[in-house]
């Protein structure tokens, strides 16, 4: 298996270097087939969760040898945008020099920072690059949605109790089971095909905007097909027993149906709303027909009966305390990362930081939070004037959509921002932030230009 696993990754590679944009949906194959690969290789090695890496690196090389990567333009598009990411990555000198001589080899925890967010940018502007005549958005969005269904196919065989593939099901080959007591009955989370219910309840939600995206836009037996796709999805995180992935989908919905009710026509936002009740209430019928636990229910429950107290712990207080334990300048950069801990012979900080904004000033300190945040909200005010450019074209559901799920994730990492440690969701979520952002892009001028957008 493990042969089987490497050979894919160097197949995965070679697809990458002769046409990068293939390689990223070889990327995302590979991120999304490593899991469950994974739980039957003796030893389960905490790696191989970075199989994918070297192919995402080498559809960067792919698409830089090739001329386009071009960061230059990126800037001159989105100069307002630009400023402020060079702000940014001149800050990142200060923590990269705290990591780096925090203690014994923590110069390899300052690497680790500085790859990563030096791939998300790189991969921000190969999404910005990516949509063209011969590649649109909608094609990368179908084959994403069809993989992630696919896969889902492991939580309700799990549920169901099948035995004819159980050591690639749940947890149990990776030592542990997942299982909360949070309202008095143990309510158990499962994985499916994933590694664990964060993950596998993270593209049960992106596969159901994804879907409700592509429904909205489609006709015929083809809205059918996508409406499924979205329910598939609501059943899967009803599975997962996550709830800020539950969570994602009223911050989802209504963000989109905001754009459609404000650049649309109003029949267009009913049939929306329509739609997405619909699929709402299928995913139900068939959760209540199949699946359905009143522990679970509860515990759903409380994700909104909990949410302020959620937010004021997680959100406020966590970030006051870790001011008080790292200090102004924070640990350094890298030192919040996920998997920090799988490096050898490292000396790090106790860290217990779980939150978005706790990681933040973990990492980066009080001035690294606060350019965080601006470089933030310039490029979602960004990401909503090209929306607004939208309206009228065929690009505006796609636009839209992509925001709203960029939406949801940041309101989710407001209280966890764990499973945006994943290799897969951090590149995947950049690159489609750059997706967006190529709606800014003319119709008329050849390949790679674009409207500038303050």
């Amino acid at each position: 298996m493990m042969t089987g696993m490497i050979l894919m990754v160097i197949a995965g590679c070679l697809v990458a270097l002769a046409r990068w944009r293939w390689g990223v949906l070889a990327a995302v194959a590979v991120a999304l087939l490593q899991d469950p690969l994974r739980k039957v290789i003796p030893g389960t090695p905490a790696y191989l969760v970075l199989a994918s890496v070297p192919i995402w690196l080498c559809a960067l090389g792919s698409a830089g040898f090739s001329g386009q990567l071009r960061i230059d333009r990126f800037f001159a598009n989105f100069p307002r945008l630009g400023l402020w990411m060079k702000i940014f990555a001149a800050y990142l000198v200060i923590p990269a020099a705290i990591s780096a001589t925090y203690g014994r080899n923590s110069w390899m925890i300052t690497l680790l920072g500085a790859f990563v967010y030096a791939t998300m940018f790189l991969m921000l502007v190969a999404g910005w690059q990516y949509p063209g005549r011969s590649a649109p958005v909608q094609r990368f969005l179908v084959i994403y949605a069809c993989m992630g269904s696919l896969l889902l196919i492991g939580g309700p065989l799990e549920a169901l109790g099948d035995q004819t593939i159980r050591p690639f099901l749940g947890t149990e080959m990776l030592g542990h089971v997942w299982v909360t007591h949070r309202t008095g009955e143990a309510v158990y989370m499962l994985s499916g095909l994933f590694r664990s219910p964060d993950v596998m309840g993270w593209h049960a939600s992106l596969v159901f905007m994804i879907g409700v995206i592509l429904a909205f836009r489609a006709k015929g037996a083809a809205r059918w097909v996508w409406m499924a796709v979205a329910v598939w999805g609501v059943l899967n995180i009803w599975l997962c027993g996550r709830r800020k992935m539950l969570a994602m989908i009223p911050v989802f919905l209504g963000c989109y149906g905001l754009f459609v009710f404000r650049f649309n026509q109003v029949r267009k936002f009913l049939s929306a709303a329509a739609t997405a009740v619909l699929i709402l209430g299928l995913g139900w019928h068939f959760i209540s027909s199949l699946f359905y636990s009143e522990a679970v229910e509860r515990f759903y429950l409380t994700a909104f009966s909990e949410a302020q107290d959620q937010v004021q712990r997680h959100g406020i207080d966590s970030v006051v305390g870790t001011f008080n334990q790292a200090g102004f300048w924070g640990y350094g950069l890298g030192m919040s990362q996920q998997g920090v801990h799988n490096i050898p012979d490292v000396e790090t900080p106790r860290l217990w930081q779980e939150s978005g904004p706790s990681k933040l000033v973990a990492e980066l300190g009080v001035p690294g939070h606060l350019l965080f945040l601006i470089l933030g909200a310039v490029l979602f005010i960004t990401a909503y004037q090209v929306v607004r450019l939208g309206p009228g074209k065929d690009s505006f559901h796609w636009t839209a959509g992509i925001f709203a799920i960029l939406a949801a994730n940041v309101t989710s990492s407001v209280v966890s921002a764990q499973i945006f440690g994943d290799p897969l969701v951090a590149f995947l979520l950049a690159f489609l932030a750059g997706m967006l952002l190529s709606g800014a892009r003319r119709t008329g001028p050849g390949p790679g230009e674009a409207e500038a957008v303050p």
